[in-house]
């Protein structure tokens, strides 16, 4: 069986069927695909972690206007330079912001007027629409990273998107920019 189309290698790599296409991708491109997928849920607990502590009241309108220009540019420069992919930088800016915006339009009115930092009870609903909506907004938008895609960068891609550079070191210190002006938002 030979998959051409990209949509259709990600919506496969995306649906758990992984032994189809691991062939086609390797298996570090699906461990890619799959932290890519949980990305925006893992990006709001650790800006839950890292904001609420501080008195900031993050929002979905906060993310379009504040943290997605302070945070996600610096973060992609991070992950491309651990990545040793700086030609994929543009590409994966865009599919980021399409992933986050998209998956938080489709669910925001799970939130309604809260903020991020409610009672987590309350978020609870939007957080888990956002992981359900991840895995189908990877799918739609992975043939924008496929260009860029090999066994070496995928290993370093899912390496970065579940381990400590990202979430110990870089995510704490871009959100700083944030938590130094929430108060002001």
């Amino acid at each position: 069986m030979k998959l051409t189309s990209p949509i259709a290698i990600a919506s496969i790599a995306c649906s758990g069927m992984i032994p189809a296409v691991s062939a086609l991708l390797g298996t570090s491109c699906i461990s890619a695909v799959n932290a890519l997928a949980q990305l925006p849920g893992l990006l709001i607990e650790h800006m839950q972690r890292q904001t609420c502590a501080h008195g900031c009241e993050p929002t979905v309108q906060t993310w379009q206007h504040a943290i997605k220009g302070q945070v996600i540019g610096e973060l992609v420069d991070d992950g491309v330079k651990y990545c040793d992919a700086p030609d994929a930088r543009e590409a994966f800016t865009s599919f980021l912001d399409q992933l986050m915006s998209g998956t938080a339009d489709k669910c925001k009115d799970k939130l309604d007027t809260r903020h991020l930092c409610h009672d987590p009870d309350a978020v609870q609903p939007f957080i888990d629409c956002v992981n359900g909506k991840s895995k189908s907004a990877v799918a739609g938008s992975m043939h924008t990273l496929l260009p860029y895609m090999n066994e070496a960068r995928c290993k370093k891609a899912a390496e970065y998107f579940t381990g400590e550079q990202l979430w110990e070191k870089d995510f704490p210190e871009h959100i700083q920019e944030y938590i130094s002006v929430c108060h002001e938002l």
